[in-house]
């Protein structure tokens, strides 16, 4: 069997052409995108890889679910897509015998339009680091400037709100540390929420 080489540009946007409201397509990264209205309002899509002989890699022919709206219907195709192009780009650093450019790997994965949290899991899960390595070199990687700092900032703010209605909360150097909830403590509905249900209405 003959192996496809395929040339993947990751550094073009999605650019959807044609009708919105009817029938439309974006070509990307060698893939062409699909999305076409259909009677009661449901949407078809598919994803062609026009690198390989323009092979269907999927369709909305596959599944029970029905697509209502132009808009979720080229959601849903751009995220195929870029599954698509993560796991192909995945399998093919597997079987190079050479060793893998973490650094290129972390861009190209940005570039897809993978998030920092599965491009950190995706490190952890097929390259074999640990969480917290794989953490550090996709906080400390040029294309993802200034996510530790709004990682910190976060993890900050979402302390300082838990620790208003905390059981404990240590402070260190004046900031809020660590807070930790007794959930067995009291018999009211109120009393026995989850962490997250007695603070998640402050972040909205």
């Amino acid at each position: 069997m003959n192996t496809v080489e395929k040339n993947r540009d990751f550094n073009q946007p999605i650019l959807w052409n044609g009708d919105l409201k009817d029938d439309c397509t974006a070509k990307w990264a060698g893939l062409m995108l699909r999305a076409e209205w259909m009677d009661e309002d449901y949407w078809w899509w598919c994803v062609y890889d026009m690198l390989d002989n323009d092979n269907q890699i999927d369709s909305s022919n596959e599944y029970d679910e029905r697509i209502i709206g132009g808009e979720k219907a080229r959601e849903k195709v751009e995220e195929i897509a870029r599954n698509y192009l993560k796991n192909e780009l995945i399998t093919k650093l597997k079987k190079t015998d050479e060793q893998v450019d973490v650094d290129k790997l972390i861009v190209d994965l940005k570039r897809i339009g993978i998030s920092s949290a599965y491009s950190i899991m995706t490190l952890v899960k097929d390259f074999g680091f640990d969480y917290k390595e794989a953490k550090n070199k996709v906080f400390d990687s040029p294309i993802w400037k200034g996510l530790r700092e709004q990682s910190e900032m976060l993890t900050q703010a979402f302390l300082n709100v838990g620790a208003e209605d905390a059981d404990e909360v240590e402070i260190v150097d004046g900031r809020v540390a660590s807070i930790a909830f007794d959930l067995t403590k009291g018999t009211t509905e109120k009393e026995k929420q989850t962490f997250w249900k007695r603070i998640k209405s402050k972040f909205k």
